[in-house]
């Protein structure tokens, strides 16, 4: 019989890539993960991970596998949130980068409500690494996030590119120099704008460096620069520069709701596989 603690383990692995971030998610050590994901495949018999760099991969057996911990998991916590002692429930803790505020956050947030009426939500903002380090510390229940290349983690959102955003038409001619207010470096964007703009060998000055997505929209309505965005977060009185000024290509990014490994009492992964699942209807419905 599989113990559910080393499924909810390998399900932690599976989501962050990495033994030390699900060390932080499930209370344990990185050696005790380890010993655990040993004990696992010796319990299967089967290889579950295999080391691409820095990252863990899942082998095929793995794959098989993932799909039964989370409904094995699912049930697991529906269990536990039926079972438990009716009274008053503590907020849920809830994650979102600051660009995601007015384009992704509200539909979440109205799906919440719909589905737990009554359910305080406070809400942190940061970057993604920042947000994905509270959850590891078990800080949030619920982030959205902005996934990392070549993981599982959360559950897809939407999949989201990049745009350069000004505060009009004419703002930036052809061969201007770019003048640039941008979030910071661990953002895709912003290592996307520079390292572009340094391969082209154009001329550009990165005025302002915040976590703030307001002030930069701020500074770019006020005419003193452009910035890079998300195109569901772009402002309708801005405008979105186009392909033909020659800036660099800025990438595609999968937005992701992510659970902690313990999950809010209230919000078992039935409920926030539902709750990602309405979300995403709601933005398809708002880009309609």
């Amino acid at each position: 019989m599989l113990d559910h603690e080393l499924l909810r383990t390998f399900t932690a692995v599976v989501d962050t890539g990495s033994y030390t971030r699900a060390a932080a998610q499930v209370c344990r050590t990185q050696s005790a993960v380890s010993m655990q994901m040993k004990r696992l495949e010796e319990q299967l018999s089967k290889k579950l991970f295999l080391k691409e760099g820095r990252e863990l991969q899942l082998t095929d057996d793995g794959l098989k596998l993932v799909s039964y911990a989370r409904r094995i998991m699912k049930l697991h916590d529906e269990a536990l949130g039926v079972l438990a002692a009716e009274g008053a429930s503590r907020p849920l803790m809830l994650g979102c980068p600051d660009d995601y505020v007015t384009g992704v956050l509200p539909q979440l947030l109205s799906e919440i409500q719909k589905q737990l009426p009554g359910l305080q939500v406070q809400v942190r903002t940061g970057s993604s690494a920042q947000l994905r380090g509270l959850i590891d510390k078990g800080e949030l229940d619920l982030t959205i996030l902005t996934r990392r290349p070549d993981t599982e983690e959360g559950y897809l959102l939407l999949q989201d590119k990049g745009v350069w955003v000004a505060p009009s038409a004419d703002f930036l001619g052809p061969d201007d120099p770019v003048r640039l207010v941008l979030v910071e470096p661990d953002c895709k964007f912003h290592s996307t704008a520079v390292d572009g703009l340094i391969k082209q060998g154009r001329l550009f000055e990165v005025a302002c460096i915040s976590g703030n997505c307001a002030l930069l929209i701020e500074l770019v309505r006020r005419g003193e620069a452009v910035t890079t965005l998300s195109s569901c977060c772009v402002p309708a009185d801005l405008y979105r520069l186009p392909a033909e000024l020659g800036l660099p290509e800025l990438p595609t990014v999968d937005i992701v709701l992510q659970s902690a490994a313990r999950p809010h009492h209230d919000l078992g992964a039935n409920r926030i596989a539902l709750l990602a699942e309405k979300t995403v209807q709601q933005l398809q419905r708002h880009a309609g």
